[in-house]
């Protein structure tokens, strides 16, 4: 949906943060939406909070599929910066809609898990105990040029490849949709 191969890395990471800022924010007002309201069935109280959960779905997954399908972020950094946003939006939303104070205690928690974020995104520890940094190999594009999934000797006929010697990808850590990609054109759909 977002063709950013052409763009900076800047780019990049600002669309990657507004998609999973616009989404959890639908996402948190969604859960408090409904509080000011007392005498709500279960029924009216989903009716009204479906709609940020498909919201939340739609630009979580744009979110996610902009910082794989460029490197942006690992599965863990994905986590780290969903707690940091709804950590942010909930402080926000108490602060500004429920009015209730906000503490020293939650000041301290934010920073905490900023600095994990951070200690995990710029490698710290592994850098200062020379621990050498993992590299997850993964797909950029449709057209796999950045990278190389089968040796130079890979021969396709008939639609079928044969000696295939695919590069060091483990399954669990490859995104669904980058493999259907790859599979529809190694097998020329």
């Amino acid at each position: 949906m977002f063709d950013l191969t052409n763009s900076s890395r800047f780019i990049q990471y600002l669309v990657y943060a507004i998609l999973f800022i616009i989404g959890q924010s639908a996402a948190m007002w969604g859960l408090y939406y409904t509080l000011p309201f007392k005498n709500l069935s279960m029924w009216q109280a989903y009716k009204m909070a479906i709609p940020f959960a498909w919201l939340d779905w739609i630009f979580m997954t744009l979110a996610i599929n902009v910082g794989h399908t460029y490197n942006l972020v690992t599965p863990t950094q994905d986590t780290f910066v969903l707690i940091i946003v709804q950590f942010t939006l909930i402080l926000i939303i108490n602060q500004l809609y429920l009015k209730q104070n906000i503490f020293r205690s939650d000041i301290i928690a934010f920073f905490m898990i900023l600095i994990g974020f951070c200690i995990s995104f710029f490698h710290i520890l592994s850098k200062a105990l020379g621990i050498a940094v993992h590299t997850d190999t993964k797909l950029t594009d449709t057209k796999l040029t950045d990278t190389k999934l089968t040796d130079t000797n890979t021969k396709l006929t008939n639609n079928k490849l044969m000696d295939t010697k695919l590069t060091d990808i483990k399954e669990s850590k490859v995104h669904a949709f980058t493999k259907i990609k790859v599979h529809n054109e190694i097998n020329g759909a």
